[in-house]
């Protein structure tokens, strides 16, 4: 077997206390070594999940030699400093998404990163979604030929309870960084396509741009229309319209809705898709635990196995600057209300 990988965990807000470290405290293959965080409530809350003391310090958490590796699921302001500190402790890097606030930061990022010579992944873990990857399967199978045009829509509540960080644009909230990056990477991993040319429009109601309409255009010409919200109810679906049939994705479905034109006579029909065995486990986890989303486990199991030199596929930090392009263009064009051309930097 090989060695476990020792992992500390940076930022212990919400989604490292609901998701991450007990992941991580569950997985055969890690040894959950030690977690930090500035705010004593969080770390009192991580230490009830470790058993141990958490740092209040992220340096001293870099500054152990028994860390080969470190989760940094900190507010998004933080993600630069916290990312080029991992890089000079030489530990390998799981970097939640958005990769940063701006452009320049994001760039250091990679390229510090890059000259580590370590395993380095930005952590969209909805590629790792079972309706995802049997999405990438049939679309790689030519079912549907050439795409024409996407839409999607990704909304989640914030709630009163909401981090005050998430409300503000500066510090790394905003529907658009926080929200449109998971829509912008899994479009660019489904269709192998990258984008043109971004126009949108955004509002600001109960907190800084908290909804947004957004149209894309790929290199490929495909057109894509997306609204994202802060405040509508809970939604997150990607549909996909190609010559010979569409494709719906819903990431609180286990299966994909593929419709193609009937036999005989007009109209359409539902394809029959045999469901994966990882769709099928979901659907029976699903039975006791409904809001279990097994994407982000995977995501961090693929993270440990390419640092155990395993050939996995996973996100690349430059996945994540490709993503911050699209997300940085459509702010542009809501500020000027014109369209703005996407070229890589």
């Amino acid at each position: 077997m090989a060695q476990k990988v020792r992992v500390g965990v940076l930022g212990c807000g919400e989604i490292a206390y609901w998701v991450h470290l007990p992941t991580l405290g569950r997985m055969s293959e890690v040894e959950l070594v030690s977690a930090a965080d500035p705010d004593p409530r969080a770390r009192e809350q991580a230490a009830s999940i470790l058993k141990k003391p958490v740092l209040d310090r992220g340096e001293d958490l870099f500054a152990r030699a028994d860390i080969d590796a470190v989760v940094i699921c900190a507010p998004t302001a933080f993600h630069y400093p916290l990312a080029l500190a991992a890089c000079a402790a030489h530990k390998h890097l799981y970097l939640e998404k958005p990769i940063a606030a701006d452009l320049n930061s994001a760039r250091e990022i990679v390229r510090a990163a890059a000259d580590t010579g370590l395993v380095a992944m930005i952590g969209f873990h909805r590629r790792q979604h079972p309706a995802i990857v049997q999405a990438r399967k049939i679309l790689a199978s030519g079912a549907l030929g050439n795409i024409s045009v996407a839409q999607t829509v990704l909304s989640e509540p914030m709630g009163s309870g909401a981090a005050e960080w998430r409300k503000h644009r500066a510090s790394g909230g905003g529907v658009l960084l926080d929200l449109a990056s998971h829509h912008f990477d899994l479009l660019r991993f489904l269709l192998h396509d990258e984008f043109a040319e971004a126009e949108a429009r955004t509002a600001s109601e109960q907190t800084e741009c908290d909804a947004a309409r957004v149209r894309m255009t790929t290199t490929r010409g495909i057109e894509v229309q997306s609204f994202f919200s802060c405040r509508s109810g809970l939604a997150d679906t990607i549909q996909l319209f190609g010559e010979r049939g569409t494709l719906k994705i819903d990431r609180f479905s286990p299966s994909v809705e593929l419709r193609v034109p009937r036999r005989f006579g007009y109209g359409l029909r539902s394809a029959h898709l045999l469901r994966s065995r990882d769709a099928m486990r979901w659907r029976i986890s699903k039975l006791m635990r409904p809001s279990y989303d097994p994407a982000y486990r995977r995501a961090l199991e693929a993270f440990v196995a390419r640092i155990q030199g395993q050939p996995r596929e996973v996100p690349r930090l430059d996945d994540g600057l490709r993503s911050l392009e699209a997300v940085l263009a459509a702010e542009q064009s809501a500020q000027s209300g014109h369209a703005v051309t996407i070229t890589a930097r």
